[in-house]
């Protein structure tokens, strides 16, 4: 009787322990703009927000480059953000990518914005470099580990920019209902 006293509490104790993985789906998600070239009205097009579009690009050009900016929420059982000990960007299937190799890599964004106005003028501080995925031509990106921005989250939210090597990259946002950036969180 004892002994499985024991066990019980162990078993217990052990269940206790064990880390749990959060599923996440972005809670927002924008391209931002940074470029010199005009709208057809005159105003530039880096100012015009685009955080409500079906799409999200990357893309690094001469006098045009844009940004995939995530933000996710913390769940609310996640009550330490530094217990966090994994954090995974799942990347979706491109809606369009280049025909040739390419890269992406996800770097630890502000969460001081809304989709509704952000824009290549808000001022999202970018500072570390989270990971990369080398994606082979014709082939599904996979994951980037970004545990440092989740570990960074404060007040519920973290954000991170996804960026390319150069060629533009194309993926459905979270206002379109298809397939999108996902993560997995350790804690």
């Amino acid at each position: 009787m004892r002994i499985a006293a024991i066990f019980v509490a162990l078993s217990a104790t052990a269940y206790a322990a064990s880390p749990y993985v959060y599923h996440l789906s972005t809670a927002r998600d924008a391209t931002v703009s940074y470029s010199g070239i005009k709208n057809p009205d005159g105003s530039f097009e880096s100012l015009t927000p685009k955080g409500t579009q079906s799409t999200l690009t990357t893309f690094k050009g001469n006098k045009d480059y844009r940004r995939i900016l995530l933000g996710f929420h913390v769940p609310a059982k996640v009550k330490d953000p530094s217990r966090i000990t994994k954090c995974v960007l799942h990347v979706p299937v491109p809606k369009d990518s280049p025909d040739q190799d390419y890269s992406l890599t996800a770097y630890t964004a502000s969460s001081n914005w809304d989709e509704d106005s952000v824009n290549g003028a808000t001022k999202i501080t970018s500072t570390k470099e989270l990971g990369t995925v080398n994606v082979p031509k014709g082939k599904s990106p996979g994951t980037v580990d970004v545990t440092g921005a989740c570990q960074a989250a404060s007040e519920g939210n973290f954000s991170m920019f996804v960026d390319t090597n150069q060629p533009l990259v194309t993926f459905y946002s979270k206002d379109s209902g298809k397939p999108t950036f996902t993560l997995d969180m350790t804690y």
